[in-house]
């Protein structure tokens, strides 16, 4: 049975123990803000999390159909999109994607499309229909550019990643649906190393994927457990300027740090609840250029900002091979 963009996050997965190197942290700094609603500030399940340059935050936030913008500490900024079909109308936004150079790109969901917008949150231009060809989608939910305005969207049903340039004009594709390499089963979220690699989360097979930027695959890593280095439904991904990979890892409410070149964790933070540090469903992730990490988590109907965490406890057991060198 195929699994639908609504669906994709009542995914039931079963866990097992293994063993590998990890550190626990706690870490200062870390805020949220939000809160239920459709006010200013407040949010209906945001999915999607994206930062630039300037300091600020965009939030896609998908049941009120909408994107808000907020500076590096929560402070409201504006916001932009009504729910609809038409221009610069979103319906259940799960991805974006900012560039100060080339804008905004939202991952609009529920209408099977990608929208751009300029920074301001004014409608350029949009693409998608319903369908499986190409450029085609049957549930866009990750959105990420390259260095050279690439932007990679992944499709959670199709089981595949497209790569546009920045008009929208499509260049390639990849991915069928299943277990082995180069295959999906409901992928979600996509980032770009500093080498132009791809980085996929493959969610339902509960890893890692690797892509070159034409879509060849690499690596991999990741299996089903709750030990560190192993994910329970990972989703949202983002990659720092030093090309540490961080993870989200949905049903063990926790973010996961990879160092570059390594699948094994350096760092891992999160619980389960509803206070600061904790998550509920957390799903999408944003780096900025401060190392500050976003997360935002619908369940909570909230965003979680992360400063430099501190390790507090080191234990180790066994190793893991890297397989992405």
């Amino acid at each position: 049975m195929r699994t639908g963009p609504r669906e994709v996050l009542r995914l039931v997965v079963s866990v097992a123990a293994a063993v590998l190197p990890f550190v626990i942290l706690l870490a200062p700094g870390v805020h949220a803000w939000g809160g239920r609603g459709n006010a200013n500030g407040q949010f209906e399940r945001p999915r999607g999390v994206a930062t630039d340059d300037n300091d600020r935050v965009y939030i896609a936030d998908t049941d009120n159909h909408r994107v808000q913008v907020f500076d590096s500490v929560g402070g409201f900024l504006f916001k932009f999109g009504t729910h609809g079909p038409g221009e610069g109308q979103l319906d259940s936004p799960c991805g974006i994607a900012v560039s100060i150079e080339r804008g905004i790109y939202v991952a609009d969901t529920g209408n099977q499309r990608v929208v751009h917008f300029d920074l301001g949150g004014r409608f350029l231009a949009a693409w998608g229909a319903p369908g499986d060809g190409a450029g085609q989608f049957r549930a866009p939910v990750g959105v990420a550019m390259d260095a050279a305005g690439n932007v990679y969207v992944v499709d959670s049903v199709r089981d595949r990643v497209q790569k546009f340039d920045s008009g929208g004009t499509f260049l390639a594709g990849w991915g069928t649906p299943g277990a082995g390499s180069g295959q999906f089963h409901v992928p979600w979220g996509v980032a770009i190393d500093p080498g132009g690699n791809v980085f996929v989360t493959d969610a339902g097979n509960n890893r890692v994927q690797v892509f070159d930027d034409r879509g060849r695959f690499l690596a991999f890593w990741g299996l089903v457990g709750t030990a560190p280095g192993q994910f329970a439904q990972p989703l949202g991904i983002a990659i720092d300027d030093r090309g540490d990979v961080y993870v989200v890892d949905q049903l063990n409410r926790r973010v996961q740090r990879f160092p570059f070149g390594s699948s094994i964790p350096a760092a891992l933070w999160g619980s389960r609840g509803t206070g600061v540090g904790q998550f509920s469903s957390p799903t999408g992730i944003a780096v900025d250029r401060t190392g500050t990490l976003f997360v935002a988590d619908p369940g909570n109907h909230s965003v979680q900002s992360l400063g430099g965490p501190v390790p507090v406890r080191t234990e180790t057991w066994g190793t893991i091979k890297t397989r992405y060198r």
